[in-house]
């Protein structure tokens, strides 16, 4: 039985996590209003300052011609053929997620507004949060606030956890305290972990899906494309009919329909491979975006690269064939043989067992005890 002082040390713990949480998401939320306030207007300059800008901005309104063509001059000069740095900090603009645009709503909520404070106790660590909105987006998530109610679901899941074991601890009776103390830690390890499971085999399917779904897209958009319409056109024109058997490739093709009419089809099927790591979407995408920019034929490399997809899906399919039939080889041996043991020698056990219950042993007995005689008989003899 669990001693009183065990206990208190463990509701002192569990209090003091619960307030380190606390304390945790309120400073969060001081930092995220200290960046939302805006910042403070500039100071007025001096008037010497202004005396200064007063005088240089005379003299280029007395002198535009000059000035202007001598800086052209040194411009055309000191300007680089190919630019061979570029400056930190300008080279690409920082992504938005569409979480963090104050038009995205909170009606996708899991929790209602419960959500980010459930979601702030357990957060998404820095390392791990483009992983993780990677597997969303491979799942089918595309809600805004997707990773929030991962992490919210995460954090319920092992507070409920925690509750339910904590209660098995103080109700069980002392023969199985040991059991609810184990069970104390890995039922929220195992909270913890699940959803991550559950989202990763949810994406895995969703990628197997749309692998399948290839060959099918591809000949749809080669009827398309053959009879005079646009990629983008083509694209809209199968949604429809894909829907149906393929849902989640109309749902990847809606978004990228989205995309290209915001902004360029190039783009759009960028996104759609980095979104969803499958070779054959790479190879979709690289097939277009190529006969996009060099203006060949692109109902010829739909049909040509459709059957060259399937081909290699049939191959990928017999290989993984061949190797579940070198995984089956221990499952079969290891639980098919003793059942043909068991067959073949139980009969055999059955009458070795009746034999020796009817007093077999004792004839053998005999029979050994009267061969020595008839031995020692023979020797004696001699």
């Amino acid at each position: 039985m669990l001693t009183q002082e065990f206990l208190i040390g463990f509701y002192i713990v569990s209090a003091l996590i619960v307030a380190a949480m606390v304390w945790r998401m309120r400073r969060r939320r001081l930092a995220r209003r200290s960046t939302a306030q805006p910042p403070l207007a500039p100071e007025p300059a001096p008037m010497a300052a202004v005396e200064e800008v007063v005088e240089p901005l005379e003299q280029r309104l007395l002198y535009p011609a000059a000035e202007s063509l001598a800086r052209r001059s040194e411009h055309l000069v000191d300007r680089p053929l190919f630019p061979l740095e570029k400056k930190e900090g300008f080279d690409r603009l920082p992504v938005l997620r569409a979480g963090e645009l104050p038009v995205a709503g909170e009606g996708d909520l899991v929790f209602g507004p419960a959500t980010p404070a459930f979601a702030a106790m357990l957060p998404v660590s820095g390392s791990g949060t483009e992983e993780t909105l990677q597997e969303l987006q491979q799942a089918g998530y595309y809600e805004p606030h997707a990773i929030e109610n991962f992490a919210a679901v995460r954090y319920a899941l092992v507070m409920v956890a925690v509750v339910l074991a904590g209660g098995l601890v103080v109700l069980a009776p002392p023969r199985v305290e040991g059991y609810a103390v184990g069970g104390l830690i890995i039922l929220p390890l195992l909270a913890w972990a699940l959803p991550r499971l559950y989202l990763r085999g949810k994406a895995r399917d969703r990628r197997s899906e749309i692998e399948r779904a290839m060959p099918d897209l591809l000949d749809l958009m080669n009827m398309c494309v053959s009879q005079g319409l646009t990629i983008p056109d083509a694209l809209n024109r199968v949604l429809g009919d894909l829907r149906p058997i393929y849902p989640a490739l109309a749902q990847e093709l809606r978004i990228v329909g989205e995309q290209t009419r915001v902004g360029s089809l190039e783009i759009a099927l960028q996104n759609f491979s980095r979104r969803i790591d499958v070779p054959e979407v790479h190879s979709f995408t690289g097939l277009l975006t190529q006969t996009e920019r060099m203006g060949t034929s692109v109902s010829e490399a739909l049909a040509s690269y459709s059957d060259t997809m399937r081909e290699s899906l049939r191959q990928r399919a017999d290989e993984k064939g061949n190797r579940a039939t070198f995984r089956l080889l221990f499952p079969t041996v290891l639980c098919l043989m003793p059942a043909v043991y068991l067959f073949l020698l139980g009969p055999a056990v059955i009458q070795l067992s009746d034999f020796y219950n009817s007093g077999g042993s004792d004839a053998l007995d005999s029979g050994t005890e009267a061969i020595m005689e008839i031995n020692q008989r023979n020797n004696a003899g001699r």
